[in-house]
């Protein structure tokens, strides 16, 4: 296995497309031989990056990048395969389309983090901006697997689409948070903003504060929390994250019942 190291050899003030560089296939030869697109012109990855590769003693590959920003856009695309580790704040399109491996963000991330990712496992450290594990823009179809871990806040629209997959956030959440929700498991633990689930289809919304109105939502009343107990094992297990204390009740909404919804929205009691 090795391991590449990037490090920019100036800071990156113009737009940067970092698409192709999920081609490199951890390959010697390939990493030399990717573009990307920087302030719209087409460039050899070495001419902007440091580039260093060592032996990984870890059972998968890993590349490590220091020192993106806002400005980097498309980090992760189509990831397959092995570990992404980004050492600062990244923009847009992070991990978008992902398909398996893992992507660990220090800082922040801006919009569309895991759009339309089917696979593989994203946790960013701090905050992320609008639509983290939606549709792209033009299209319908949201995450539809995977797992999105957001240990700071996340912005509006927030799974918008989302099919299947776990989104946790474990801060705040803005407005629109599960528009239009198809199925999937979303784990809220602080406040949650305007607009929770609205046209939601299926799936499960899990809260851990009061939130104010859920106007499209039939009350059911008090339920078991036996899945929710597996769920919360798994979290705490893979990820030292409780969603709830054992045994603690539940109430149990569903709708969006304006679109005969049968999604369900669990809210500590």
């Amino acid at each position: 296995m090795i391991k590449i190291t990037l490090k920019p050899k100036f800071k990156i003030k113009s737009e940067m497309n970092l698409k192709n560089l999920s081609n490199h296939k951890f390959n010697r030869k390939l990493i030399y031989k990717t573009k990307i697109l920087y302030d719209n012109q087409e460039i050899a990855l070495d001419k902007i990056f440091e580039i260093k590769i060592d032996k990984n003693e870890e059972i998968q590959n890993e590349l490590v990048i220091f020192d993106l920003n806002k400005n980097c856009d498309y980090l992760g695309w189509k990831w397959r395969d092995g570990i992404l580790r980004v050492k600062s704040n990244v923009g847009s399109f992070l991990g978008s389309k992902m398909i398996a491996g893992q992507i660990f963000v220090d800082g922040s991330a801006e919009h569309f983090v895991g759009s339309q990712m089917c696979g593989g496992k994203i946790i960013i450290k701090s905050n992320v901006l609008d639509f983290a594990g939606s549709s792209l823009p033009g299209y319908k179809k949201g995450m539809s697997g995977g797992l999105i871990i957001i240990n700071g806040n996340a912005r509006d629209y927030l799974g918008f689409n989302i099919r299947r997959g776990i989104l946790f956030v474990k801060g705040n959440v803005g407005n629109y948070s599960c528009n239009s929700m198809i199925a999937g498991t979303v784990i809220l633990k602080k406040k949650v903003g305007k607009n929770l689930g609205f046209g939601m289809k299926r799936g499960t919304i899990f809260i851990s504060k009061k939130i104010s109105s859920l106007k499209n939502f039939t009350r059911i009343g008090e339920i078991k929390n036996s899945f929710f107990n597996l769920l919360n094992v798994y979290f705490i297990r893979s990820f030292g994250l409780k969603i709830f204390q054992k045994g603690e009740p539940l109430i149990k909404y569903y709708g969006d019942k304006s679109l005969d919804g049968t999604g369900e929205i669990i809210v500590k009691k």
